[in-house]
């Protein structure tokens, strides 16, 4: 796409690895911030990004990326 910038953010509760929100800035977030509101609405937790597959390439690849950092982060409890 030629895009430079952007950023995903996903934010999980320690406790309970529960998704508790996500940001988007860029180009294509209108058309990706709905798997965020999705996985928030269906009380999932960071392994769904961890577990699940994402389109490579794609810019809904930002969430598995994102997920598995938060992952490392938390530990794999």
């Amino acid at each position: 796409m030629g895009v430079n910038t952007g950023f995903l953010k996903l934010l999980f509760s320690i406790e309970t690895r529960r998704l508790l929100g996500a940001h988007i800035v860029g180009e294509g977030a209108t058309e990706l911030i709905h798997i965020g509101q999705a996985v928030i609405n269906l009380g999932g937790t960071v392994d769904f990004f961890v577990n699940n597959t994402f389109n490579y390439p794609t810019l809904a690849e930002a969430y598995k990326i994102a997920g598995l950092d938060a992952w490392n982060r938390m530990g794999r409890a």
